[in-house]
């Protein structure tokens, strides 16, 4: 269909032309909100020493390194297929979660001490730090989003934190974690799982209506 179709079929359907233009641009408009409310479900405020990086493409033995503490994005808006276990408990199945992860991992063998704060956009639900790291890795295919985790080396083993006074997780608030570290050889990781803020926002409603009165428009032309 030529640019001349498409002027010819826009006069053909007069008033009817207009309402699927306007119905085409709510549809774009809910795009634009359906994007927004994902990327904002994985929002992570760093400070007192902690920063926020990209999500990396694969995580494991030396990879990623850094000096301080840090923390990325993995999954948004996935729905527990099973309960998930977690530090003192689980959570349920059903529940639509974002997870996030919190870590130290120096180079080789260098031995590190930081601290870090951490706020996230959403509600705390679940805290992952235990020792060995069993809950971690029992998650990562899963939750781990679009980065994958290559167990092997050091980092098969006590990727959690250790039982030590450099090594926490202390609420601050819902929302907020004070986390500390200590590492030399293999890194501390923490994941967090947090409510996933991603269910449809409320202009997605107008799209349905939309199309609803489109049809009780034709419906009444074709009576009359």
């Amino acid at each position: 269909m030529g640019a001349d179709d498409c002027v010819r079929t826009a006069v053909f359907f007069g008033g009817e032309a207009m309402k699927m233009k306007i119905l085409s641009r709510t549809a774009a408009a809910v795009a634009v909100l359906l994007a927004a409310g994902v990327s904002q479900a994985a929002t992570i405020t760093a400070s007192n020493g902690g920063s926020v990086i990209a999500s990396p493409a694969t995580v494991g033995e030396d990879d990623p390194t850094n000096r301080s503490i840090e923390a990325f994005n993995e999954i948004v808006g996935y729905t527990l297929l099973a309960d998930l276990a977690v530090d003192g408990g689980v959570i349920s199945a059903g529940t639509i979660v974002d997870s996030h992860m919190i870590f130290l991992n120096t180079a080789g063998s260098t031995d590190v001490t930081a601290t870090a704060t951490f706020s996230f956009s959403e509600r705390i639900i679940g805290i992952m730090s235990e020792t060995n790291g069993a809950n971690m890795f029992a998650s990562d295919s899963f939750l781990g989003g679009p980065v994958t985790y290559v167990a092997g080396g050091n980092y098969g083993s006590n990727r959690g934190l250790e039982n030590a006074a450099t090594d926490f997780v202390q609420f601050v608030d819902l929302f907020t974690i004070d986390v500390g570290m200590r590492v030399t050889e293999p890194g501390d990781w923490v994941r967090v799982v947090t409510v996933s803020a991603v269910p449809l926002p409320a202009g997605m409603l107008l799209l349905p209506t939309g199309l609803a009165g489109l049809a009780f428009m034709r419906r009444r032309r074709k009576a009359a």
